[in-house]
């Protein structure tokens, strides 16, 4: 039934956005990459307005009628869905056109899903159209008019170049060789690499294992990476050797790497070295004495040469203590800037060493 041209029937209306209050006709979903496909949920309800109505009993099907899509490329197609059937307290016409109030409403009994194809080239406000068309089931006696014509949903898109370029590492460390008397590794040390991206001004850098971790002794990998807003990565690697070094000394000094004497003496040192579980038995080692405390801030007190014994197989040396202030000293082996192990010096001004520690 037709009034000033105007169906004064029942309608369907299209809600785009099922997050706001209302239903929307025109709906922006902002911006996605070139051919990108969206799926969006489209709620449908059931108006009763006019003299026509949908009766008890029947279910109207809404489906895809005609699309609209940019010449750009793309498509757009939505899935069919049904509504009703109304309840008995919804007005029935079968007898005559008769109003109805307008708080009579009825939602989809499922949403419709809007699949979006983007078109493939960037963009503006690309608009995408369809047309959802209504059936009734079954027939009634007025059902010709029971529903108004089709129902037209707008979406609108930007289709901006995808960001595919990852962020490019810098200063990443070449190799780290670290030096340890303990077996379960080394402390890492290094500085995190920094990365640049074409779009991202602060991509995300991390390295496992991070620094400050514990290397294990021998060879091992740190891996290195860049993430930047969007979910681009780029790696890299550097390998990391720890080097296993040991020394035993033997009396005066003894296995517990401790000694105590009256200043002013001369102590025999005499010990064996290991680096990487084979013997030391070549090169120029020698005892550097420290005042105890932090061993990598102490100010060296002396330095005193050790020789190889061939016929006992250990390294032996004289460590003079004239000069040297009462109170705790460490002593370390070292050679070519490696520590192969250390003990500590007990400098008494008194005659309290340790029965046979001096010498």
């Amino acid at each position: 039934m037709l009034a000033a041209g105007i169906v004064i029937a029942d309608t369907v209306q299209p809600d785009g956005d099922l997050v706001q209050p209302g239903a929307q006709g025109v709906v922006d979903l902002g911006a996605v990459a070139p051919s990108a496909i969206i799926n969006h949920a489209v709620g449908l309800t059931l108006v009763c307005v006019g003299l026509r109505h949908v009766d008890p009993g029947q279910t109207v099907t809404v489906a895809q009628g005609s699309t609209v899509a940019p010449a750009a490329g793309g498509s757009i197609t939505a899935t069919t869905t049904t509504i009703g059937p109304p309840p008995a307290s919804w007005v029935n016409d079968q007898n005559g056109p008769i109003g109805c109030p307008s708080s009579l409403r009825l939602d989809a009994n499922a949403p419709s899903t809007i699949t979006i194809v983007a078109p493939p080239q960037p963009g503006l406000n690309y608009q995408f159209t369809v047309l959802f068309l209504k059936s009734l089931s079954p027939a009634g006696v007025f059902d010709s008019s029971s529903v108004t014509g089709p129902s037209a949903l707008t979406f609108i898109v930007d289709v901006v170049d995808a960001d595919t370029t990852p962020p490019v590492l810098h200063d990443v460390p070449v190799g780290l060789e670290l030096f340890t008397s303990d077996p379960t590794g080394a402390t890492l040390a290094y500085p995190l690499p920094t990365a640049t991206d074409d779009r991202d001004l602060a991509p995300t850098v991390a390295c496992v294992p991070p620094p400050g971790s514990l290397a294990p002794v021998g060879a091992s990998l740190v891996t290195c990476s860049a993430t930047d807003e969007t979910g681009n990565s780029s790696s890299a690697t550097f390998p990391v050797v720890v080097h296993l070094t040991a020394a035993a000394w033997d009396e005066p000094v003894g296995e517990g790497s401790w000694l105590m004497v009256h200043g002013n003496r001369t102590i025999p040192v005499k010990l064996r070295a290991w680096f990487d579980g084979v013997p030391v038995t070549t090169g120029a080692p020698e005892l550097v004495v420290s005042a105890c405390g932090d061993s990598l801030t102490a100010t060296m007190e002396r330095s005193v040469p050790v020789s190889y014994r061939v016929d006992s197989a250990r390294w032996m040396g004289h460590l003079p203590t004239a000069g040297l202030a009462s109170g705790c000293h460490r002593v370390e082996l070292t050679a070519g800037g490696v520590t192969f192990g250390a003990f500590t010096l007990e400098l008494t001004a008194a005659s309290s060493a340790r029965s046979g520690a001096s010498a």
